[in-house]
């Protein structure tokens, strides 16, 4: 139903995700971040909230992404109609792809980076997502999930087109970002008008005075 990207951007010491559906509402299902432990991406036929919310909790706790996916799926019964990325707080990523999600379903595991779909139009979906952030590295963060979502939507995205999409940031440095098109004909549109209000002066200057994990009592 989903096709989703983690990344850690060792620069800013910042966990992100984007994904977009062809259902409602995918940032509220799919994503979920720690600036302490990671970011996950839990979706699939029936995707499971408590697996991104747990997975965090075990990577939080010192296990890395291998572990915490054996850990968070291994007495559900149901996992095999789920999907679940993470990218723990040293960087190691890993997915689990359960075998009866509805096909085409492929993921890309690498250091900093995962990448993770299922009702996929294609096989190239997740590849031209992964090319296009790779070749963004000069771009802010944000911009960089969000082209990369774009990118895997032009090349096909979810097979039934898409309603919805999001993206995540968290660190702890600054404010987290959750950006949020839960229902819409063009929600990548409606994504990159949020992305640009985000991204005014006023938004930013109110941003850096707000309290962050490493500067728990900031004021202006």
């Amino acid at each position: 139903m989903t096709f989703s990207i983690l990344a850690y951007d060792p620069i800013t010491e910042s966990y992100g995700g984007a994904s977009a559906t062809g259902n409602i509402c995918v940032g509220g299902w799919v994503l979920r971040g720690n600036p302490l432990s990671g970011v996950s991406a839990s979706q699939g036929s029936e995707p499971s909230t408590l697996w991104g919310e747990d997975i965090l909790k075990y990577t939080g706790d010192g296990l890395d992404a291998e572990a915490a996916i054996y850990k968070t799926i291994r007495k559900d019964k149901g996992k095999e109609r789920r999907q679940l990325s993470v990218i723990d707080k040293r960087g190691n990523s890993s997915v689990f792809s359960g075998n009866q999600n509805s096909s085409i379903i492929d993921e890309i595991v690498s250091k900093n980076l995962v990448l993770s779909g299922n009702i996929l139009s294609n096989k190239d979906v997740l590849n031209s997502m992964r090319e296009k952030y790779l070749e963004n590295q000069d771009k802010d963060f944000l911009w960089r999930l969000f082209r990369a979502l774009q990118e895997g939507n032009k090349a096909g995205g979810d097979k039934r087109g898409i309603f919805s999409a999001s993206i995540l940031i968290v660190s702890r440095n600054s404010p987290p970002i959750s950006l949020r098109v839960d229902y819409s004909s063009n929600p990548m549109k409606k994504l990159e008008e949020l992305i640009n209000k985000t991204n005014t002066k006023e938004y930013t200057n109110w941003l850096n005075t707000l309290p962050v994990v490493s500067d728990p009592y900031r004021i202006q």
